[in-house]
């Protein structure tokens, strides 16, 4: 990505340019190439997820969003790696990448290139959008609800018809994927069609206490510095694997993805029928990075991310855990669990996770080893705690707290409690 001038060294936009093969287009010529380019698209997956605990599904998903030629949302709050998952995705790929913090005072020029003045001294009217988003195929951008009106009107276009136009200048944009990122959604209604152009929303949550130490291990640019020599994904394995998923066959998954849809309907989720249209799409790619030419049930996780609201993305994966309850991906694991990770599931975890901290325990109370364990114990409880209320708690997880609390307040040996 290129480097901004130090005048605007925060929010400028930023040009790379890594595909020895720009503007190729991969012809589908067997199924041995897409296999390759699908075991070339897991190792990327890899080497951009190592370092980064806890968001390989969210690097997984940026990679499903680029086969299936779609734009993706990211919701969290600042500090929980969602930019560095989107860059060591970027660094993954040969693809024009395009990186730009946008704010409320972010002028229109700073996205799409400020006026050409070559052209202007002829008598002509058009922007230079030489290494500006317009020219990107790959783009990543920041607090992008922050824009000012003109700026979301022309990523509508952007983003919606792949085509950037500005008075009497239009161009088509060779855009694949733009993923966007904000601490929230936005609460203005005049925002929701913009957002709408996202079609997949994933929410990242800070790294649990348990995770804390892996975190604290981890090399922060193991991630960004691939270190196996091999080249980066190609733009022109990332078309072909997006053109092999326009040819999957969706018919055998298609009455269960209705009913999906209608469940989730039924219970009040707003889903648009565009949303709707568009989300096989997803569904396709996940079939093909999995292997097959067929769309499966196995397929359907991403209707998941097609809900762009926390509490009804929750809701959804509760509801529909019968009919999510067997997906799954070799080389999208996490996102897939992830989509499929209910309130049932994650109270499964915790119980899991509680009986064996409770198990862990140190036998001498008095030793260091035990204040550190308790100091983990007592975290976990807040944790259990935050998801479930007394009241929401399965008899499972009701069962493991109660365990790991006993533990926390059993008696040091030899001394009578007051």
């Amino acid at each position: 990505m290129r480097r901004p001038p130090p005048a605007r060294r925060r929010g400028a936009g930023r040009h790379r340019d890594r595909s020895p093969c720009r503007g190729e287009r991969a012809e589908p010529d067997g199924r041995g190439v897409i296999d390759t380019a699908i075991a070339r698209l897991e190792r990327a997956i890899g080497r951009a997820a190592r370092g980064l605990v806890g968001r390989r599904h969210v690097v997984e998903l940026v990679h499903l969003a680029l086969v299936a030629r779609e734009h993706l949302l990211l919701i969290g709050p600042p500090g929980t790696g969602k930019s560095a998952a989107v860059r060591a995705c970027a660094a993954g790929t040969g693809a024009r990448c395009f990186e730009y913090l946008i704010g409320r005072f972010t002028e229109p020029a700073e996205l799409f290139g400020p006026l050409d003045l070559e052209a202007l001294r002829a008598g002509k009217l058009r922007p230079d959008i030489s290494g500006m988003l317009p020219e990107a195929e790959f783009a990543f951008l920041d607090e992008v609800f922050l824009g000012s009106t003109a700026i979301l009107n022309a990523l509508l276009g952007v983003l919606n018809e792949r085509r950037y136009r500005r008075g009497h200048f239009d161009t088509a944009v060779p855009l694949r994927c733009c993923v966007g990122a904000s601490n929230a959604l936005p609460e203005d209604p005049g925002l929701a069609a913009f957002a709408d152009r996202f079609l997949v929303t994933a929410f990242v949550d800070p790294l649990a206490d348990t995770d804390l130490e892996a975190l604290l291990a981890g090399d922060p640019v193991a991630s960004v510095e691939p270190g196996d020599g091999e080249a980066p994904l190609t733009l022109a394995e990332i078309d072909a694997l997006a053109e092999a998923a326009a040819r999957v066959d969706l018919a055998p998954v298609r009455p269960a993805y209705a009913q999906v849809v209608r469940k989730l309907r039924a219970r009040g989720v707003r889903l648009s029928d565009r949303r709707v249209v568009r989300g096989q799409s997803l569904v396709a790619a996940a079939a093909l990075i999995a292997g097959r030419t067929a769309a499966e049930e196995a397929d359907l996780w991403p209707v998941i991310h097609l809900v762009q609201d926390r509490i009804a993305q929750d809701e959804a994966r509760d509801l529909l855990r019968v009919e999510l309850g067997a997906v799954a991906s070799p080389v999208l694991p996490a996102a897939a669990k992830a989509a499929g990770y209910g309130p049932a599931a994650r109270a499964a975890d915790l119980a899991r996770e509680g009986d064996a901290l409770a198990a862990s325990a140190p036998d001498d109370r008095t030793a260091p080893a035990f204040e550190a364990w308790l100091v983990r114990a007592e975290s976990f409880l807040v944790q259990i705690d935050a998801a479930f209320g007394a009241e929401e708690r399965p008899p499972a997880l009701a069962a493991a707290r109660d365990a790991l609390l006993t533990r926390c307040r059993a008696p040091v040996a030899g001394v009578t409690p007051a």
